[in-house]
């Protein structure tokens, strides 16, 4: 295993001592508010773009599934969900929490995706993309899991954006541009990508959730303003966005 994954593996293995949720969206959640809001928000966007695309019941690749946090409402859903992570401790979580579920967790560090060549409806990626941030091993991994969906099979991934490159949290994440995201997926063998931003990382509504300020009956409201920002004002040159990308293997 290469230095880079050593200390990725190191860095989620870390936060599999904290709680399920904080690990995996924002470990200074101490409320868990803030984080209940994100997964909100993912979940919705994971669901409704499989509805969308007819996919139900489906055999679901969840790449990065860390705690199991998003592979829980798939499960619910009706879909059968194998996830895999780079985290023995993380997965540990997820097999807790949706092991009395129709369910699998599998080790793996990405290189290779212990799966059969067009065995899944779709995939799903929450940040994980983000977190590779040499181009090449990014892309490898898209190009996995291209070859482990059916064709015409639909691949959501949510990643964070800039309006400019930018490498932070000391060098282990990439907030890379719509233009490289797509740019990467199509070199990966997808196609017909489209793109949504979901929110802001600033947006100034979240540290009021956060601190418990807006009480969870408004938060559809939230995220309705948040929708409209991101339609209308696009990735903003001072902050990073979560945006969804649908792409398709043809």
């Amino acid at each position: 295993m290469s230095d880079a994954r050593k200390k990725q593996r190191s860095y989620w293995d870390a936060l599999a001592d904290s709680d399920p949720d904080a690990a995996v969206i924002d470990p200074n959640d101490k409320r868990g508010l803030k984080n209940r809001y994100l997964a909100e928000i993912r979940d919705l966007a994971f669901l409704q773009t499989l509805a969308a695309r007819n996919v139900a019941n489906g055999m679901l690749l969840d790449v990065g599934t860390g705690t199991g946090s998003a592979a829980l409402p798939l499960l619910d859903a009706g879909h059968r969900v194998l996830g895999v992570d780079i985290s023995f401790g993380l997965l540990r979580h997820a097999q807790a929490r949706c092991g009395a579920k129709d369910g699998l967790f599998v080790l793996t560090d990405g290189r290779e995706l212990p799966v059969r060549a067009q065995g899944f409806d779709a995939a799903v990626v929450y940040v994980v993309l983000s977190y590779l941030v040499d181009d090449a091993t990014a892309l490898a991994l898209l190009e996995n899991i291209r070859t482990a969906l059916k064709r015409g099979a639909v691949l959501v991934m949510v990643e964070q954006v800039r309006a400019n490159r930018r490498i932070c949290e000391d060098g282990l994440k990439v907030q890379r541009t719509i233009s490289q995201w797509r740019r990467m997926l199509e070199q990966a063998g997808f196609s017909s990508t489209t793109c949504t931003v979901l929110r802001h990382g600033r947006f100034p509504l979240t540290p009021l959730i956060k601190a418990g300020l807006i009480p969870r009956r408004l938060w559809p409201r939230v995220r309705s303003i948040e929708t409209w920002v991101g339609r209308h004002l696009g990735v903003l040159k001072w902050d990073y966005a979560e945006v969804k990308f649908v792409a398709v293997a043809p």
